[in-house]
C-alpha cells in the first residue's frame, strides 16, 4: 500500500491552481506531517475543516481516509474513500486502500472484489496487481502470489513493490536465478529504504550460498530443474540455464568468495552472458553495461552487496573514496527507466 500525495504535488507542479487549491496543498502538507506524528486527531479536525469549507481535492479526501486507516477506524476509512469511486478523478490507489481496510475488518472476500474493480478502470495499476498477489501469498498460494507480483510487474514496470515481493519467494525457493534478477532490479527501483537494504542482504547471502569452491571445482546452484512457481512443470528453463552457464565461467579462476571477487565474477559474467546469450539481453544486462562503460560497475557491486557485509565495504568505500564519490554522482543522474518494451520477467525470458 502507497499514499498517493506524491501525484498531487506533481499534478500542482504541472497547472495553474486557483488560490483555494493553494490553500489545499497547504492544507495537505501539514495533514501529512501531523499523521506522520501520530496526531491523527488534529489531523482529522484539519482536514475535515478544509473540506466543509469546500476544498474538494481527492488527495484531501483520499488522506483523511489513510487518517482513519491510521488510526485503526476501518470503518470511517471505508465510508470515506467508496465516496470517491465514482469520481472523474478517482485513482488506483483509492481501490488499493479501500480493499486493504477491508481485508483489515475480516472480508478478505471484498477486499479482493474491489482490487479486482480497480483493475477493470486501471489495466496497468501495478499496486493493485502487488495486492491481489498478497492476498495469494497470506493462503499460501505461492504460485498465484508470483502470478500477480509478475503480472504486475509486465503492466507497470516502474512500481517497486512487485519486484521485491517476487524477489522474497523466489530467493525462498530453489529458482534463485529470479530472486537474484527481481532483487537487484527492485534495488535500482527503490534505493537506500530499509526494503532496499533487507533485499542488499538477502542478495549477498545467496550468491555466497549458491556459488562455493571445492579446491579447484567452482559449483554454482542458481536453479533447480524443478520449477516451483510455473503453471507447467515442462516450461523450458531457458535463462536459467544460459545464466548459471555463464556465472560457472565466469567463477572458475576464482578459489574463495568476498566482495572483491564477487565484483570479478560479475564482470566477468557480464562478458560472458553478452557475448554467449545475446538473445537473452535484457533491461537490467543493458544498465550492467552502462555502469561498466561509465568506470563504476565495481563501486555499484559494493552499493548492491555492501549490506550483506558493511565491514569490507566501508573499508572499500574508505581506500577508494574517489571512486565512491564519482559513482554516487553518476547514479544519481542515470536511473534505471523500464518501459512496457523493456520488462523484464520470467515469461520475456523464455
Amino acid at each position: 500500500m502507497k499514499r498517493i500525495l506524491y501525484c498531487f504535488f506533481c499534478i500542482s507542479l504541472a497547472c495553474n491552481f486557483t488560490l483555494r487549491a493553494q490553500n489545499s496543498d497547504s492544507v495537505l502538507q501539514k495533514a501529512v506531517k501531523l499523521i506522520d506524528n501520530e496526531q491523527y486527531y488534529d489531523a482529522e479536525r484539519c482536514l475535515k475543516t478544509a473540506i466543509d469549507q469546500g476544498m474538494d481535492s481527492l488527495y484531501l479526501h483520499y488522506e483523511l481516509a489513510w487518517c482513519y486507516y491510521s488510526m485503526q477506524d476501518y470503518e470511517k476509512s471505508i465510508s470515506t474513500l467508496e465516496s470517491l469511486l465514482n469520481r472523474q478523478d478517482v485513482v488506483a490507489d483509492v481501490y488499493q486502500l479501500l480493499g486493504n481496510a477491508f481485508d483489515e475488518i475480516g472480508q478478505s472476500g471484498k477486499a479482493v472484489s474491489i482490487y479486482e474493480q480497480g483493475l477493470d478502470k486501471f489495466e496497468n495499476a501495478g499496486c493493485l496487481y502487488l495486492e491481489l498477489g498478497n492476498m495469494k501469498y497470506k493462503n499460501g498460494d505461492y504460485k498465484n502470489a508470483i502470478y500477480y507480483y509478475e503480472k504486475g510487474i509486465e503492466h507497470d514496470p516502474m512500481f517497486a513493490s512487485n519486484y521485491y515481493r517476487a524477489a522474497l519467494v523466489f530467493l525462498s525457493s530453489t529458482e534463485e536465478v529470479w530472486g537474484v534478477m527481481y532483487g537487484e532490479l527492485f534495488m535500482l527501483l527503490e534505493r537506500d529504504s530499509e526494503r532496499c537494504k533487507l533485499l542488499s542482504r538477502q542478495l549477498f547471502e545467496t550468491y555466497f550460498q549458491e556459488i562455493s569452491f571445492n579446491r579447484s571445482v567452482v559449483s554454482v546452484d542458481f536453479n533447480s530443474p524443478t520449477i516451483a512457481y510455473s503453471n507447467s512443470s515442462v516450461r523450458p528453463n531457458l535463462f536459467p540455464d544460459n545464466f548459471q552457464d555463464a556465472m560457472t565461467n565466469a567463477a572458475k579462476s576464482e578459489r574463495h568468495l568476498d566482495l572483491a571477487s564477487l565484483n570479478r565474477i560479475r564482470h566477468r559474467f557480464s562478458r560472458e552472458f553478452n557475448s554467449n546469450s545475446s538473445s537473452f539481453e535484457n533491461v537490467l544486462s543493458k544498465y550492467h553495461d552502462r555502469l561498466i562503460s561509465a568506470g563504476h560497475f565495481e563501486a555499484y557491486n559494493y552499493w548492491l552487496f555492501g549490506y550483506g557485509n558493511p565491514n569490507q565495504t566501508a573499508q572499500w568505500v574508505k581506500a577508494n573514496k574517489t571512486k565512491w564519490d564519482s559513482f554516487l554522482a553518476w547514479f544519481e543522474k542515470n536511473p534505471i527507466s523500464i518501459n512496457q518494451n523493456e520488462v523484464f520477467s520470467r515469461y520475456t525470458m523464455e
